[in-house]
């Protein structure tokens, strides 16, 4: 058995399996996963896929926030002062990647919660894809230019 990722591009919906000794793997495709910004005048802005985002082109102001996944799970998340989101993923040495979550951290007043995205699911984890985790952490010391602010 192919134990190398197939090619996703010609892949549609979680239809990414991936065998390893122990586990069957189902990955979401990352080309049709994308994130999708609403701003106050209505206007609609989509981000590209979790290979080439197009987050830093997306300016600051929107009022809403939500990631689309090729299973057709469609997560929205509450408002929060900021957004940053940063993609968990898994480089092969055969070049293949598995694409475990989307972080997205968000900014409150005194603190940032991170609201994780689950994109594989497989016998050894007890979560599905488009399952979300919540954590917080401390406010960053230097805040980087990829933060978001809404409006």
């Amino acid at each position: 058995m192919d134990s190398r990722l197939p090619n996703f591009k010609e892949l549609t919906k979680e239809d990414g399996s991936i065998y390893g000794a122990y586990d069957k793997v189902t990955n979401i495709n990352p080309y049709n996963c994308y994130f999708v910004v609403k701003y106050p005048d209505g206007t609609i802005r989509k981000g590209n896929n979790l290979f080439q985002t197009g987050w830093d082109a997306i300016p600051s102001g929107f009022t809403e926030f939500s990631y689309v996944l090729s299973t057709g799970h469609v997560i929205t998340l509450p408002k929060f002062r900021a957004y940053m989101p940063l993609i968990e993923v898994s480089d092969g040495l055969d070049g293949s990647r598995i694409f475990h979550a989307i972080n997205v951290k968000c900014l409150e007043e005194n603190c940032v919660t991170i609201w994780r995205i689950i994109l594989k699911q497989g016998s050894a984890s007890q979560f599905k894809i488009g399952d979300i985790i919540l954590s917080r952490e401390n406010l960053p010391k230097y805040m980087s230019s990829s933060w978001k602010y809404t409006s």
